[in-house]
């Protein structure tokens, strides 16, 4: 029994935020349908290589526990049929451009006469109120006006955008649990309502003590590469034969990690007892831990600091990852058969529900094909096959 069995979400999602949010709403149980573009679908059935059987890695990584509708949303008959799922529907969740979809008459305001218990969920790049509403917007361009690039990268080099799409990830994040919240309201409540984020809104909050920090001193924060700002040892070190990330938490970690490289005179030199001291001294402190550090190979290092309780961990590639045991203990890695690709592997939900059946094999099914599910969605809607194949040959799906 997964915690949103029995709740259908509609998708109109592209690339990413709207994807990833109805991807883990579908990871909890709910039935997500996505309508996608006929003969297009989601562009990130494009992004690649890498392909496996012709289909993007990238669409996959996004999309698995839905089905697929195609609706050409341009032609009256397909914003009718759209409009019955909607009757028939939870949650609805979109990233498209506020006044496009106001356009096609799917606007909160339109869909809440259709069904007022309807949640509907707008992700949108500048903020559903912002006059920039109907600007679009990509995870790097959050990243950069938002400050996060600032923060990263090395201090001499040039701004650099996180790794992973950050702003994606935590937008539809930000609005499943938006979205989860609504739905424990409409239980009390029996209404719907209008949940509106943004990639920029959300790169934002992610700014948190660094923002609090600039508003009490308008000082403008520095990149420090792999550094932290406040906390010393913070950083990534090489060792004989690879990288380690350290990270002294507090003063009995800072005792412990001076323990395990055994020199009690370093541990006490009074200019690195307390980590307000190490700050100030910082430079001289990496110099000392760089030349000490590169003494040791990686494996034996953090064997040591872990067995002392220090935080740390090896700089893992993503053939180390999936060989680590940190990361096999938590048994994230998850199957599914797909049409096309066969057996194909996922990383499942970071959530678990220890109360109930659930466990991290959440991909009850494949990442859709396009269209995939049309012909069933629209029979439960009441379309005979005559009705269904004029569909087709008029373009409507």
């Amino acid at each position: 029994m997964f915690p949103l069995n029995g709740i259908r979400v509609l998708e109109i999602g592209r690339v990413f935020s709207a994807p990833y949010c109805a991807m883990m709403l579908g990871d909890m149980g709910a039935e997500v349908i996505k309508v996608e573009r006929p003969g297009l679908g989601d562009e990130s059935r494009s992004f690649g290589p890498p392909f496996i059987s012709g289909e993007s890695c990238y669409f996959l990584g996004l999309n698995r526990n839905k089905k697929s509708i195609t609706l050409n949303l341009k032609t009256e008959v397909a914003r009718e049929i759209l409009c019955k799922l909607i009757k028939t529907t939870d949650v609805f969740v979109h990233n498209v451009l506020p006044d496009s979809i106001e356009k096609l008459g799917f606007s909160y305001e339109q869909v809440r006469e259709m069904n007022p218990r309807l949640i509907y969920c707008c992700i949108s790049g500048y903020g559903y109120e912002s006059e920039f509403r109907n600007r679009p917007s990509q995870d790097i361009v959050a990243q950069s006006l938002s400050g996060i690039m600032s923060l990263t990268g090395e201090p001499d080099g040039r701004p650099m955008r996180v790794g992973l799409p950050i702003t994606d990830f935590c937008a539809g994040l930000t609005a499943a649990y938006g979205i989860a919240t609504a739905l424990f309201q409409r239980h009390l409540t029996g209404d719907g309502t209008l949940i509106t984020t943004s990639l920029l809104e959300v790169a934002l909050s992610l700014t948190s003590y660094v923002s609090s920090g600039y508003f009490a001193s308008r000082n403008i924060p520095e990149r420090r590469g792999n550094a932290h700002a406040s906390i010393v040892p913070y950083d990534v070190y090489q060792t004989a034969d690879g990288w380690i990330t350290i990270a002294i938490a507090n003063e009995e970690m800072w005792q412990r990690f001076c323990d395990v490289l055994g020199d009690e005179d370093f541990a006490n030199m009074a200019r690195f007892t307390s980590n307000a001291q190490r700050v100030k001294h910082r430079d001289e402190l990496n110099a000392i831990l760089i030349q000490k550090l590169r003494l040791y190979k990686n494996k034996e290092l953090a064997e040591k600091l872990k067995g002392a309780k220090v935080s740390c961990g090896e700089v893992n590639n993503m053939q180390d990852v999936f060989n680590s045991a940190e990361i096999r203990s938590l048994n994230m890695r998850t199957h599914c058969q797909h049409p096309i690709t066969g057996n194909m592997e996922f990383i499942g939900t970071p959530l678990s529900f220890y109360q109930t059946s659930q466990n991290r094999d959440t991909c009850r099914l494949p990442p859709p094909r396009l269209g995939e599910q049309t012909e069933e969605i629209l029979a439960t809607l009441g379309y005979n096959q005559t009705q269904i194949l004029s569909f087709r040959e008029t373009g409507v799906v």
